[in-house]
């Protein structure tokens, strides 16, 4: 490679590593323990190439740094219900169905979960931009 092609992929190489510290950050922050670096970056990554369906609805949307936190979502999702439930019926075994249903819609609905969110700077780690040379 020349050295010409170097200093043009050199930036592109320092803005991923920064993406994948930052990312790394975010997990030390919320105590994740030893994650592979590959999926911290992607749930904490926005927008990407497989957006397709929203293409034309998005204006001034720039394409992510590839796989984004969507796919990771429904397993996330699943995870935070069932750990929700399991604490839930350990706290308070005599309730009924009902009581656990609402406690854990209360718990993990949205309004709580942005609060949280909020309270925790996760917007601090969000990636949302891949690397644009063009881009000053």
């Amino acid at each position: 490679m020349s050295v010409a092609a170097t200093c043009l992929v050199f930036p592109a190489i320092i803005s991923r590593m920064e993406s994948y510290l930052i990312a790394q950050e975010g997990c030390k922050m919320l105590d994740l323990g030893d994650i592979k670096l590959e999926y911290a970056l992607e749930a904490f990554t926005k927008d990407s190439d497989n957006t397709e369906e929203h293409r034309s609805l998005q204006i001034h949307v720039q394409r992510g740094m590839g796989k984004n936190y969507e796919r990771l979502e429904l397993l996330g999702d699943s995870v935070l219900k069932m750990a929700t439930s399991i604490s839930l019926f350990a706290q308070n075994p005599d309730d009924d169905e009902y009581d656990y249903h609402v406690n854990r819609m209360c718990l993990i609905c949205n309004k709580n979960l942005f609060k949280n969110a909020i309270e925790l700077k996760l917007y601090e780690y969000i990636r949302s931009r891949g690397f644009s040379r063009y881009v000053l």
